[in-house]
């Protein structure tokens, strides 16, 4: 069964989207299908491919606001199945020594995380769409005073070298990646449920969704806002709370917010990483 990433083929949502294949029996390695952002979204909504695995949070940089944004289209239809936390290492590759590089080629988001050792090296930086598409550049060039910041995976891939190995500036540095599909996933006793809702423009609107929580002892582990993209000072919410949808508190917890939210979204319950 085919599971789509964000590639090409050696970036961190491909070694993501590895490591989902060996918990679920059902995808294959082989069936692991690299794409574009816009792609993979257009290949699932076409029913092209059954699974998506994107990046949602890293725990340095913050949110991926294009994938929370496609929670609140009103075609979105699909729901997390699971999630994925993979520690994310940076290596800067290539095929010189680190003495002669004059510049280093990445994401924006990798470059972001590697600052502080780009800023010893005093060397210049080029974006790109991907890591792995960085690595892949480099690889082509062949040229010693340029190096890419990606991972192990993508060096093997493109036959390029390792120069230098953990260069990111924190050790706690890890990703959070989601499984899109349309499967409900059965209650674990371990489960994460996400969701997304809209208020009214009334004072104390927020407030009053979550007091519900609170009061029914839901444990809530993520809250983060974008805009509606309607009218300036509008905002939509996602959440995450630590319960399955078809648990008794959880039940109780939707009712209650129904009357209070202009609209009400489960996007899913799966079990937590």
């Amino acid at each position: 069964m085919k599971i789509g990433y964000l590639g090409p083929p050696g970036s961190f949502s491909h070694e993501a989207a590895l490591k989902f294949a060996r918990t679920a029996r059902f995808v294959k390695a082989a069936d692991m299908v690299a794409l574009s952002s816009f792609d993979l979204i257009t290949a699932i909504e076409e029913g092209e491919i059954p699974r998506v695995v994107l990046p949602l949070e890293n725990s340095i940089e913050g949110s991926v606001n294009w994938v929370f944004d496609l929670f609140f289209r009103n075609s979105f239809s699909f729901l997390i199945e699971a999630e994925v936390v993979w520690p994310i290492i940076h290596h800067l590759i290539g095929f010189g020594k680190i003495s002669g590089v004059k510049t280093v080629y990445s994401h924006p988001q990798a470059l972001a995380q590697c600052r502080k050792f780009l800023g010893k090296l005093r060397v210049g930086t080029k974006d790109t769409d991907s890591t792995s598409e960085a690595v892949r550049l480099v690889a082509e060039k062949k040229d010693p005073k340029i190096a890419a910041i990606g991972t192990k995976q993508a060096a093997k891939l493109y036959r390029a070298r390792i120069i230098e190995s953990d260069i990111q500036g924190s050790s706690n540095n890890q990703t959070r990646f989601i499984v899109l599909g349309n499967r409900e996933r059965r209650r674990t006793g371990r489960d994460k449920t996400s969701f997304v809702f809209g208020t009214e423009d009334k004072p104390g609107a927020l407030l009053r969704v979550l007091e519900v929580f609170d009061v029914l002892e839901v444990n809530m582990t993520m809250i983060f806002s974008r805009p509606s993209k309607k009218r300036l000072g509008e905002y939509i919410f996602f959440v995450d709370v630590e319960a399955h949808q078809n648990g008794e508190d959880l039940r109780v917890a939707f009712g209650k917010i129904k009357g209070r939210v202009s609209f009400l979204r489960i996007l899913g319950s799966y079990p937590s990483a």
